[in-house]
């Protein structure tokens, strides 16, 4: 199999190439840097930034683009079949249809990174990184990500169609007492006032 077959066949068309989880063979990081810049020269890939590729599509306008929400679900949030992150405070409102306002910055929990907070920027879009305040996994992310919300809202927040849709979240999630029993010590003390006060106690199973 050739070098571009391998890439098409492992990651497909419009989907990050990260460098460090290529291995062909057994070929050395140079020759595949090699064999990547003569691809990107030929323009069979691009080269999206530093140490990350996709394999284009070609249009009518050209060559396809590469979503960097792609590049940020991958690095930050998935983790294989499991989940390595959680998007927080204005991101996580927007997702969940809390609330309308489009962020202009991500904000994201993620075992990926190190330091306490980190601001980078993956093509236009500013990233917010913050380590993880306990290994997050796909059995416990769920309940991270809700005391995460209890921790960056009060519970004057809540009207009656964001506790509907709180509530659906809990109950899709099966969240129970003992999951936020768990967790909440890592979390600050916020996050177990506002679930009090907010009565969103009464809506996570036992």
């Amino acid at each position: 199999m050739a070098f571009y077959e391998y890439l098409v066949e492992s990651f497909g068309y419009n989907e990050p190439i990260m460098m460090n989880e290529i291995a062909f063979k057994k070929y050395s990081k140079p020759w595949i840097s090699k064999e990547l810049a003569d691809l990107c020269a030929c323009g069979k890939i691009i080269r999206f930034e530093k140490g990350v590729y996709y394999v284009p599509k070609m249009t009518a306008l050209g060559p396809s683009k590469l979503n960097p929400q792609k590049i940020i679900e991958k690095r930050s949030i998935a983790a294989g079949d499991g989940r390595n992150g959680y998007y927080s405070g204005a991101t996580f409102l927007n997702l969940t249809g809390l609330s309308t306002q489009v962020p202009n910055i991500v904000e994201i929990y993620t075992n990926a990174e190190t330091a306490k907070v980190r601001e980078i920027a993956v093509g236009q879009i500013k990233v917010l990184l913050r380590r993880a305040r306990t290994p997050i996994t796909k059995n416990n992310v769920a309940v991270q990500s809700f005391l995460e919300l209890m921790n960056s809202v009060s519970s004057s927040f809540f009207d009656n169609e964001r506790r509907r849709i709180t509530s659906e979240y809990i109950r899709q999630n099966g969240i129970s007492r003992k999951d936020i029993t768990k967790y909440a010590s890592v979390f600050p003390d916020k996050a177990m006032r506002t679930l009090v006060e907010s009565e969103l106690i009464y809506d996570v199973t036992q």
